[in-house]
């Protein structure tokens, strides 16, 4: 039943990020090219007053955004690439998007998609602002940190739409495990933890525009 409801669900989430793709321009995304970031796609939050705190990863290369970010500084339009750049030798650096390599076929982590009329709240870390003295510390919630992880700040989305038919998606254990949707109705109260999520197709869209094509994943869908 799992491996027919993720191929549906497959079917669905392309179609869901089909027109999001069609009506994006160049603009829509901004690619920061061979930058260090944080991958934060796979990781959980601790929720303390309303902002959440996720333990992510330190990466090197490639990696997108969406919506950009954009601000102007004087007569110039910068956007999360330039903020990412200047953190470099000023203690902070910038989340954003790539797609996990432990979600591939044949990876340990899989793509859930929570069933339709979740109520459940996720941290959203793309544009997250992340700080580079966490590394190798303790941090409430998430615990002890690696030389290659680091904390960053993201803002929590909740549900407001109770009648979407799918609620959002997260990456967790794989095989599929259904335990893991019970955070589908986690609440953001303090001390909560939380997962890093995003919209239904969001994640199609943003690895199309990266990589200019998709890989296979695994992908789990609640029965």
């Amino acid at each position: 039943m799992i491996r027919r409801l993720a191929a549906f669900c497959s079917l669905v989430l392309f179609c869901f990020g089909a027109p999001l793709a069609a009506q994006a321009g160049a603009n829509a995304y901004a690619i920061c090219s061979n930058q260090t970031y944080a991958l934060c796609a796979s990781a959980s939050a601790f929720v303390y007053q309303e902002v959440s705190y996720a333990k992510c990863i330190i990466k090197n290369g490639d990696s997108i955004s969406a919506p950009p970010l954009s601000y102007r500084s004087g007569t110039q339009i910068k956007n999360i690439c330039d903020v990412n750049a200047q953190g470099v030798t000023n203690g902070y650096m910038m989340s954003t998007f790539s797609l996990p390599q432990e979600v591939k076929k044949g990876g340990s982590k899989a793509l859930y998609t929570c069933p339709g009329g979740s109520t459940g709240a996720y941290a959203q870390c793309d544009g997250g602002t992340c700080f580079r003295s966490s590394s190798g510390q303790y941090f409430p919630g998430v615990g002890k940190l690696g030389p290659d992880e680091i904390i960053c700040s993201c803002p929590i989305t909740k549900n407001t739409t109770s009648n979407a038919p799918l609620g959002y998606q997260f990456i967790g254990p794989y095989p599929c495990q259904q335990r893991a949707f019970s955070v589908c109705d986690q609440q953001a109260n303090n001390g909560a933890i939380i997962p890093v999520g995003s919209p239904p197709g969001a994640g199609r869209v943003l690895t199309e525009a990266l990589y200019g094509q998709q890989y296979p994943i695994n992908e789990c869908a609640s029965n």
